[in-house]
């Protein structure tokens, strides 16, 4: 993959090497934290920037050891999600089994309400032009492929599980201001120094980067780590909307993915009569589809999973400029419906949109050259993002978090430094390749059902098929995606 590579001394050393460079090579522990810290107003073992999902759950997995752990979010944590089962949010995420056992380790997952939680057993993904397709089940062992659950009902029950712990410093609605390292003592330990927006200052042992957002603590978090990140931005825009469905009595309990030369597009479950929309489409397509009207918005959507390719591509040349549709929209969508392949996949009928619930976003394939240096630690979004085809984002993000939790706690049984390199390589070394490998498969295949090359048609459908049909090569694939490499 262009540009996305191992660091030499990662694919060089073994574990066992690596295990001696801790016994000889690490310096002695801070015993006195107030040594290197007589001017911080808050002093910890891990303080980890970003309060996000990932961050929030890499404190929660902190919160039952013996360390102090500060969080700190520019938003607000403790914002209570709305519990109306008729409105939903439109960022949702797709949690494999791998992740909920995480979170129940947690005690997370027993606090996301039983309604807003839609387990889905069966996935449908075919191909818009060479007609090939795949149906998937639940692998073996798990009573479902994934759960479907709201990314804000997910944060509020991480931040619950953290209301009770002591050792766990929230600083919400925090800004930072400005990172910087200590002052060198004892053999050049610098603590990392984070200076927040109204003065106080929070000094660790370890920092954790878990995102960087818009407010300019992409460049600080950069400029601190000295860790450079690889990718390339996708040609995309990711749409998403919460729809509303024709009711079935046949429950509402598959997710659906069809590959359309321009980008994916995937419905994913929420009840019987809701679900979630994510849409892959060029840029200049997205200001559209948000400003088109409701009943337009769910034809358009209706013949992207069932009409042909060269029928979706004539409807949106029908949008104006202002998102305005040409007066027959509504009939030539519904006569392309009519129109639809025998023996494809039907999902759901989509009548209507969430009002204001349409929002788009760029997408882009990122991951950093390393995971961690000196004191530093990336995880989350901080570390990498991928292409949301596969629904794996959050869960590589989550696995972070698990991974990082135990390379800390295996440091405290041994009497390491949390922010030492060693210790930490432990952590990179344990993510970043199974991270990559997830990543090279799914722009893989983005940019395998992104042509319309007819020789590659044919053989991605045939392939397609031919998998179909072999039980045990996607009980692989299933294993694959819901361990989310950990």
């Amino acid at each position: 993959m262009n540009g996305i590579k191992l660091e030499t001394s990662l694919r060089a050393r073994s574990v066992l090497g690596y295990r001696r460079a801790i016994r000889t090579a690490t310096p002695p522990i801070l015993r006195k934290a107030s040594s290197t810290t007589e001017n911080a107003s808050h002093v910890c073992d891990v303080c980890i920037v970003g309060g996000g999902i990932v961050g929030t759950a890499l404190a929660s997995a902190l919160s039952t050891s013996s360390l102090k752990v500060a969080l700190i979010e520019a938003g607000n944590l403790f914002q209570i999600p709305e519990n109306n089962g008729n409105t939903y949010s439109n960022r949702v995420s797709s949690l494999t089994g791998s992740t909920i056992r995480f979170l129940k380790q947690i005690d997370a997952w027993n606090a996301i309400e039983a309604n807003r939680s839609t387990p889905y057993r069966t996935m449908q993904v075919w191909d818009a032009i060479g007609k090939g397709k795949i149906q998937f089940n639940a692998p073996p062992g798990e009573e479902a492929i994934a759960h479907i659950v709201e990314n804000n009902h997910l944060q509020a029950a991480l931040v619950s599980t953290l209301t009770a712990s002591q050792q766990t410093k929230i600083f919400n609605q925090s800004k930072v201001n400005s990172i910087v390292s200590g002052p060198l003592k004892h053999g050049g330990y610098g603590w990392p120094v984070v200076r927040l927006e109204d003065g106080r200052t929070i000094q660790s042992r370890l920092l954790s980067f878990a995102k960087v957002g818009a407010d300019g603590a992409n460049s600080r978090v950069r400029t601190f780590a000295e860790i450079d990140s690889n990718g390339w931005d996708y040609a995309q825009m990711g749409l998403v909307a919460t729809l509303r469905l024709v009711p079935t009595d046949k429950g509402n309990d598959t997710a659906w993915q069809r590959f359309l030369p321009s980008g994916p597009i995937a419905l994913l479950p929420l009840d019987n009569e809701h679900s979630s929309l994510v849409w892959s489409i060029p840029p200049k397509l997205a200001p559209l589809l948000r400003s088109l009207p409701e009943r337009e918005f769910a034809e358009i959507v209706n013949v992207a999973f069932t009409g042909s390719w060269p029928d979706l591509q004539f409807l949106t040349s029908q949008i104006g400029d202002d998102g305005s549709a040409s007066a027959n929209f509504v009939e030539e969508a519904r006569w392309s419906r009519k129109r639809a392949a025998i023996g494809e996949p039907k999902p759901p009928t989509i009548v209507g949109v969430q009002h204001k619930s349409r929002a788009s976003f760029p997408l882009r394939l990122r991951n950093s050259e390393s995971y961690a240096k000196s004191r530093v630690a990336l995880i989350g979004d901080a570390a990498h993002s991928v292409h949301p085809l596969a629904g794996q984002g959050l869960n590589l993000g989550i696995a972070d978090a698990e991974s990082l939790a135990e390379v800390i706690k295996e440091g405290i049984e041994v009497g390491q430094d949390l922010g030492h390199i060693h210790l930490l390589e432990n952590y990179t070394r344990a993510r970043f390749t199974s991270n990559l490998a997830m990543m090279k498969s799914i722009d893989s295949i983005g940019k395998l059902f992104g042509t319309e090359n007819g020789p590659v048609v044919t053989l991605r459908s045939f392939g397609l098929d031919v998998t179909n049909s072999m039980g045990p090569i996607k009980d692989r694939i299933m294993n694959f995606a819901g361990r989310s490499i950990i």
